[in-house]
């Protein structure tokens, strides 16, 4: 059965609603009230009788009501202060107010005259074919579409003394990792922790991220199966999303975002994303998609693609570093996304979740401090506080906030990025990873079979790692009493005993010796101070030295210091390798500025070359440039490599694979550089997460210093999975 109404078509067999035979997308929820509106026409329906209809024995807000009425408005190009086919009836409810006609195609059959009944005119409607007013059909077609709604929502429960749940009840159980397989994403600053996934606007599927054999791949997941199969042509794909009609997901890969069919087929590369962090489809087919890795706004694309165009602009003045997690809300034009003030991770200044629009580009309306994404299901906006799961009531015609916040889980993954392992359907369905606590990492020994020598220090969560030229100390990053405090800490390798060198109460970290072992070079974010460079002695003499600061929150990471002394390298915001002479005038000049991210800069020992990080290929691989440069440059390293470091007689260089192992790299003497192949030495268990040096090379280069990770993780935890999320509201 189909009914037209202006351009519009209901089609109640495909669930669809055409405009001139474009299928536009509607939540499940929002056609049923289209549905009953139209075959009810024109009376007018109670929002009581609506909920109960759309939500049989549940309670709901009414909030969800209306913002399903402002999703129809928004398909239909319908204003609600002039309607032409949904209009409100105040204090009471909704009615269809414009002309629709049944639509009936050559070949149907006739309708089957119903039996009569005295006194209403069955008689006649009987003798003449006509069929029944459209009240009738009501039950039948709102029935209908609630059981299949429900057999698509009560797939699964563990519940063994109750059998199938009811529509009316909640259904939570867990998703393992695949076999020989773990759920994270791949590493890189800030990103890599928590699961990464999606459920489809459906409900029907989940994609989620893990890492089987050597590589990342993207894995689909029917909710009401036991089985996951890796989606072909997603080989180090992250962050997955889906299209609104669940047929497809886009996710990023090779510097690319990317769009792939779940049915199967190749991948489709839309645009560039050197450092994609998430994306949001609408019904219109337009992909918003945050490319990274900073000083970047959000960008739009067609998502058949084409040329992206800036769909938010950063703001300067407040220092916004980037903008990352859109999500677009039912009306395809609006969406939220968080705004990123200071460097990763975390910001030292709160992020804020805005409201942007495609419409008016510029607008923007800050409405929360969330370190967090934000997404909207069931009329609510779905964001993390903490390790907790959140939802807050969010009128779709105001775009308000309204009511309190109350919490959907606890202990939910998220990352430093501001990215949140959960993710909601448009018919109720919640998955979400589960937060491991942060382990203490050790400062492990290996010789160069991976023989385990011993450790140093006690177990914590360091997050940078420097061994003196001299190989006697150890300068450590540490927290020092709480995540805002954060301190560069020496280690006595011989006495094994920790002290304290920086005692500011802010944010010191990522230390870099000078050669001679006597001074200490480190990144500083202090209180009502820009974010800056100084050097302090490594004997804790006098005060602390300024080199360098930016404006507002502008960063400069520090990475080598050259055997000469007279140059440091560092990484700024835009992820690009600087250079700050320490003679002369002292300005800084760009060593390598490119679109593409550049990190991790070291001085080989005899001054000539620079190693480093770059995605230029697609995938971070090393690089060697002779500095100062411009000049010859080589990939040292083979399908993916961070964290490079040098022998100190520069015969060799080192780096991390893709997969953690420990990698050496011959390197020939003379003037021109000459490297042999890349050889696998051990497996190091190194903790990535960050671009700050995770290991130390003894100057013989016979002993590793590795910043190892315990072997339980997060990817090891399972995904939870809720059906029918809303009934658990004020209950």
């Amino acid at each position: 059965m189909r009914i037209r109404f202006g351009p519009f078509t209901l089609d109640f067999e495909r669930r669809q609603l055409t405009n001139a035979g474009e299928d536009i997308h509607l939540e499940p929820k929002a056609f049923e009230l289209l549905s009953a509106l139209v075959l009810e026409r024109p009376k007018a329906l109670s929002k009581a009788e609506l909920q109960e209809r759309l939500w049989p024995g549940t309670f709901v807000a009414e909030a969800n009501l209306s913002n399903l009425v402002a999703e129809i408005r928004a398909a239909l190009g319908d204003p609600a202060r002039a309607p032409t086919f949904v209009r409100t009836v105040h204090g009471f409810g909704y009615a269809f107010c414009g002309d629709a006609e049944p639509v009936t195609d050559p070949g149907d059959a006739a309708p089957v005259p119903e039996p009569p009944e005295s006194g209403d005119g069955s008689e006649a409607r009987a003798a003449t074919g006509s069929p029944p007013p459209p009240s009738s059909r009501l039950p039948w077609l709102v029935a209908g579409a609630l059981a299949a709604a429900l057999a698509a929502t009560a797939v699964i429960t563990l519940s063994r003394d109750r059998g199938l749940a009811s529509a009316a009840d909640p259904v939570q159980f867990t998703i393992a990792p695949p076999e020989h397989a773990s759920f994270g994403g791949p590493s890189r600053g800030g990103t890599g922790t928590a699961t990464q996934l999606a459920v489809s606007p459906d409900g029907r599927h989940i994609v989620f991220v893990a890492h089987a054999g050597t590589a990342f791949q993207i894995w689909l997941r029917p909710v009401a199966t036991l089985d996951a199969t890796p989606i072909p042509g997603t080989d180090g794909g992250s962050f997955p999303f889906w299209s609104p009609d669940s047929r497809a997901i886009g996710f990023f890969a090779d510097g690319k975002l990317k769009t792939v069919q779940i049915v199967g087929g190749p991948p489709v590369v839309v645009a560039d994303a050197p450092f994609g962090s998430g994306g949001s489809w609408s019904r219109d087919n337009v992909i918003l998609f945050a490319p990274g890795p900073s000083q970047t706004g959000l960008l739009r694309v067609s998502s058949t693609g084409g040329s992206p165009t800036v769909a938010t602009t950063l703001d300067r003045t407040a220092g916004e570093d980037v903008h990352r997690w859109p999500h677009f809300l039912p009306d395809g034009r609006h969406f939220f996304y968080t705004a990123v003030t200071g460097p990763c991770c975390p910001a030292s200044t709160p992020s804020a979740i805005r409201i942007g629009s495609l419409d008016r580009p510029g607008d923007d309306v800050t409405f929360l401090q969330a370190e967090s994404s934000m997404s909207y299901a069931s009329g609510h906006a779905i964001f993390a506080h903490g390790e907790s799961l959140m939802a807050r009531p969010f009128d779709l015609e105001t775009r308000q906030l309204h009511g309190e916040a109350f919490p959907l889980a606890a202990r939910v993954a998220r990352e430093p990025s501001r990215y949140v392992g959960a993710s909601v359907s448009e018919n109720g369905t919640l998955v979400y990873g589960q937060a491991v606590p942060d382990a203490a990492r050790r400062l492990t020994w290996f010789d160069r079979t991976g023989r385990i020598l011993g450790t140093l220090s006690e177990a914590a969560p360091y997050a940078g790692l420097a061994l003196s030229p001299d190989d006697r100390r150890v300068a450590v990053t540490l927290e020092t009493g709480s995540q805002d405090n954060v301190d560069i800490w020496l280690i006595d390798i011989a006495r094994n005993i920790t002290s304290r060198l920086t005692v500011d109460p802010g944010r010191d970290v990522s230390p870099v010796w000078s050669p001679d072992s006597k001074r200490i070079v480190f990144q500083s974010s202090r209180a009502q101070q820009p974010i800056a460079m100084r050097q302090t002695s490594s004997d804790g003499a006098g005060a602390d030295e300024l080199l360098l600061e930016g404006p507002r929150n502008f960063t400069m990471t520090p990475s080598g210091w050259s055997s000469d002394g007279q140059f440091i390298a560092y990484t700024t915001r835009g992820s690009n390798v600087w250079i700050l002479p320490l003679l002369g005038d002292k300005k800084p000049f760009a060593f390598a500025e490119t679109p593409f991210i550049e990190a991790s800069a070291v001085f080989s020992p005899d001054g000539p070359w620079i190693a480093y990080t770059s995605n230029e290929g697609g995938q971070i691989d090393v690089y060697v440039q002779s500095f100062p440069g411009p000049g010859a440059k080589a990939q040292v390293s083979r399908n993916g490599g961070t964290h490079p470091v040098w022998r100190a007689d520069g015969r060799e260089l080192f780096y991390l694979a893709a997969d953690g192992t420990m990698m050496a790299v011959p390197v020939g003497a003379g003037r021109s550089f000459e490297a042999g192949p890349p050889r696998a030495l051990f497996s190091s268990n190194a903790w990535r997460l960050t671009a700050n040096q995770v290991y130390a090379v003894t100057t013989d280069g016979q002993r590793f210093l590795v910043t190892t990770t315990p072997q339980t993780s997060s990817g090891a935890a399972p995904l939870t999975v809720v059906l029918n999320w809303t009934a658990t509201i004020h209950k």
